[in-house]
């Protein structure tokens, strides 16, 4: 009987030498396999990754093939899966005559794959899949053509054919006895963990507390230091390892002051008799800038599920307006919801968008419905105004919020609707939808409201004062001013408030009329003025004085005509 060592089979592409790789391998029973080329052998030695083949394994079972499957050939049809079990073709049988052993180490990924491909558990497979000293492919080579030789009395052949080499050499890794001493929380000195080393068989080089430990190839699960600490800690004993209670600082687990805002903001519009909603992210095209309070340049999804989800939103009154088309086309017409959540924000070059905290609402139908002792209160401008100024009075600002009507956008109603503003920065939207946006997107009369939380969230607050009761009465005015209709009511009250002098206490609108009775383009507004002080009663003489400096004021700056 003739022996044939065949070894060093390598399991990457990159470990063939240029001088081998393109090369047929040969020896006396193995003829050249033209086929092979750099990409057929990826993943180990003598692979057939480009032939679609069957093998017959020793179990006698019919496998069929897969590109990803490594299999030992003899240059016509494979005869083993490689580093799993071998080929049924390849049995040992009485009539053998001729043996070639082949040792070699294959890739433990796509051995442990092909295993489970195949549900083919082998010692093989399990060994692999494990990994295997490399340093002793050559001398297992040799040890079992030795061992043919002495127990079957065979006859050794000559030389070894390999398609590349494994040095086999060991692992260097530079470790200090301080690295160890830091992980394990241990005081130990270089005599102890070189003591450590030596039992595990591992070479150390260095002076003192640095070493340099030669990792043996059969410890090929050795490659970093940590490794070598786990080893050092398993042969000192991890009952030997002090035991200490962690130290931390010991805090309260809470709520950041956002968090509570934003918890806040929840429980202010649901005592308000609004209903949460959760509406999409994800827009339609053209879409997610709609009512937008700030500039975006808008981020669109490589790949949209549906073309109704394919744009981040920028605002939250798209989602919410879905809400109301829904329950309306059901006859649901009472509505009364808000949502609060991000939307996303990204400036024009920015790979990603910001994403900004918003709170927004939509009302529609009667906000009041009728009882026995009242009437349906249906939704306006001021019951949505109104819930606004509840929540931003809650942020107690230090600037107070104004309302301008400049620029609004096309879906808003032009004389029910403006814009929130806060230091010249727009941080809101108030009002009505446009009729012809509500009949084009079979909408009822809907009013909505929309918050960009993040100025808000920045901006300074003002001190809370509590004041005691106070000890003296007050005293009230009426005043009816004949206006322009283009006069605000904040314009009417700023001049009020710079001329009433140090005793007045509250400026209240209690009536507007505008009629077919008053001048064309103009107005009626009825406010009450209240004076109080609080170290002595207030006389009439006082109040009547600032009253008169009130009159002039209006007729002055505002043109008001007194009634």
């Amino acid at each position: 009987m003739a022996y044939v060592a065949l070894s060093g089979l390598r399991n990457s592409f990159r470990e063939w030498s240029p001088a081998v790789r393109n090369q047929s391998i040969s020896s006396p029973n193995w003829k050249s396999r033209p086929w092979i080329s750099d990409w057929d052998c990826l993943y180990g030695g003598f692979c057939g990754a480009q032939l679609v083949e069957g093998l017959t394994t020793l179990d006698g079972t019919e496998r069929t093939l897969t590109a990803d499957d490594i299999v030992i050939s003899n240059s016509t049809v494979p005869i083993a899966l490689a580093g799993v079990m071998g080929g049924l073709n390849s049995e040992i049988t009485d009539s053998t005559t001729s043996i070639v052993f082949e040792s070699a180490v294959f890739n433990r990924t796509s051995i442990r794959k092909t295993a489970q491909r195949y549900d083919l558990r082998s010692q093989a497979s399990s060994r692999f899949e494990k990994g295997i000293d490399e340093s002793n492919i050559i001398t297992a080579l040799d040890t079992a053509a030795r061992m043919a030789a002495e127990l079957g009395g065979g006859t050794v052949a000559s030389g070894i054919a390999t398609a590349t080499s494994v040095s086999g050499a060991p692992t260097v890794i530079d470790i200090t006895t301080d690295q160890i001493n830091h992980v394990l929380g241990t005081d130990l000195d270089a005599v102890t963990v070189r003591g450590i080393f030596d039992r595990l068989g591992f070479g150390v080089t260095g002076d003192g507390d640095q070493m340099t430990v030669s990792v043996p190839a059969r410890r090929w699960d050795i490659f970093i230091v940590p490794d070598l600490i786990e080893e050092v800690a398993r042969i000192y004993g991890y009952d030997n390892l002090p035991a200490t209670l962690p130290t931390a600082t010991m805090t309260v687990g809470t709520l950041t002051p956002v968090q509570r805002r934003l918890r806040r903001n929840r429980t202010l519009l649901q005592g308000a008799g609004m209903d949460q909603a959760i509406t999409y992210s994800l827009r339609g095209e053209d879409q997610a800038n709609e009512f937008a309070l700030e500039n975006n340049a808008t981020t669109k999804l490589a790949w949209p599920m549906t073309v109704d989800h394919q744009e981040l939103r920028a605002n939250m009154l798209t989602g919410l307006l879905d809400a109301v088309r829904y329950n309306a086309a059901r006859k649901e017409n009472d509505i009364a919801l808000y949502e609060q959540g991000r939307v996303f924000i990204r400036a024009n070059g920015q790979h990603r968008p910001d994403e900004h905290n918003y709170v927004a609402g939509v009302l529609s139908g009667n906000f009041a419905n009728k009882e026995w002792n009242q009437k349906a209160q249906p939704v306006d401008f001021y019951t949505t105004k109104g819930i606004v100024a509840m929540l931003l009075d809650d942020y107690n600002l230090d600037t107070p919020v104004e309302y301008t009507t400049d620029e609004l956008p096309s879906s808003m109603h032009p004389g029910q609707s403006a814009y929130i503003m806060l230091a010249d920065q727009r941080v809101g939207l108030l009002g009505r939808l446009h009729p012809q946006y509500e009949a084009d997107n079979n909408l009822p009369e809907t009013f909505v409201f929309e918050l960009n939380l993040e100025p808000l969230l920045a901006a300074g607050r003002a001190d809370k004062i509590v004041a005691p009761a106070p000890k003296f009465p007050s005293m009230t005015r009426d005043v009816a001013l004949l206006v322009d209709i283009t006069t605000t009511s904040a314009a009417v009250e700023d001049v009020i408030r710079a001329h009433a002098g140090q005793y007045l206490r509250d400026v209240h609108l209690f009536d507007v009329y505008a009629g077919p009775k008053l001048p064309p383009a103009t107005r009626s507004l009825a406010y009450t003025l209240t004076f109080r002080r609080d170290d002595d009663t207030l006389t009439e003489d006082t109040v009547e004085k600032a009253m008169a400096a009130v009159v002039d004021a209006l007729e002055t700056e505002v043109n008001a005509k007194i009634r």
